[in-house]
């Protein structure tokens, strides 16, 4: 009976450990200028500022891969906050599967300022959401942002996420008769 007891509890945390797996993505987006928004000068120094950001469709060039779909395009909106020496920014970016459907990250980043202009961006990401296949997804990982003179730019994303496993379908009531 102990021997029963502990088997089951073995394949019950080996079928826990199995669901909580992360599982390695990695891609690439190409992404339009970005459309500034709103501007407003913070007030307390020269050259502080805020900008509400919001990026055209990026495309991925190299799609990342889950759940047996592949990610397509989508798009983000962000705040950032500019000095003279540095441009912060935070935001949410909402990504599109080839099938429909739908991601949704949080993002955080920063890059040095030199001329007026920020310059190529490193930050992280953490998955805040998704839909279809995605719901439930989690993850996280780090990306950097390498700005094209045109306002253009090439963004390479790296990381790793989990889906919760799919709840068991429940059989059909029985209709009496």
């Amino acid at each position: 009976m102990k021997l029963r007891i502990l088997s089951i509890m073995g394949l019950a945390l080996l079928f826990a450990s199995a669901a909580g797996a992360q599982t390695k993505v990695t891609g690439k987006q190409q992404c339009p200028k970005d459309e500034v928004v709103g501007t407003a000068d913070a007030g307390d120094k020269p050259g502080h500022s805020l900008q509400l950001i919001k990026s055209g469709t990026c495309t991925w060039a190299t799609p990342m891969e889950m759940e047996g779909g592949k990610s397509k395009d989508g798009s983000s909106v962000a705040l950032v906050e500019i000095t003279t020496t540095r441009a912060t920014s935070s935001g949410t970016y909402v990504g599109n599967m080839e099938n429909g459907d739908k991601f949704f990250v949080s993002f955080r980043d920063s890059a040095a300022v030199k001329d007026g202009k920020p310059g190529n961006a490193k930050g992280t990401w953490a998955y805040t959401g998704g839909t279809g296949k995605l719901k439930g997804i989690t993850g996280k990982g780090t990306y950097t942002v390498t700005n094209n003179a045109d306002g253009t730019s090439v963004v390479d994303v790296e990381g790793e996420y989990a889906v919760p496993a799919a709840a068991p379908k429940k059989a059909a009531a029985k209709k009496s008769s």
